[in-house]
């Protein structure tokens, strides 16, 4: 088990402020905190760890949206190349442009959930 990744899990179910982690053995703040209730929570962490660490590995893994916004042009080169096709009547640098766009969009495939 990753201590860090366990630390977390029981965070999004625990406040946590209100146990440290030593190793894997939960320490509470104080006595009002361990109660059946984080204790059984924390206990139900433990034994569906498996499970939950990959959903929360998963979760941590960027988007083929988050790909492709780190790659694409910038609003500022965008907006001149916009300006440059429109109003000066230079589409080199929107075509350019747009030819980028695509091949990220094909380096970064759409992924549909169904």
């Amino acid at each position: 088990m990753d201590t860090n990744i366990l630390c977390t899990l029981i965070a999004q179910r625990i406040p946590p402020e209100q146990f440290q982690l030593w190793g894997l053995e939960v320490h509470w703040m104080t006595h009002e905190y361990d109660t059946p209730e984080n204790k059984a929570i924390v206990a139900d962490v433990i034994a569906n760890y498996d499970t939950l660490e990959a959903a929360y590995i998963k979760s941590q893994l960027p988007t083929y949206e988050d790909l492709r916004r780190a790659e694409y042009p910038k609003t500022d080169e965008l907006i001149v190349a916009l300006w440059e096709q429109v109003i000066e009547g230079r589409p080199e640098s929107a075509a350019i442009l747009q030819a980028e766009r695509e091949a990220i969009k094909i380096k970064y495939l759409k992924i549909k959930d169904n």
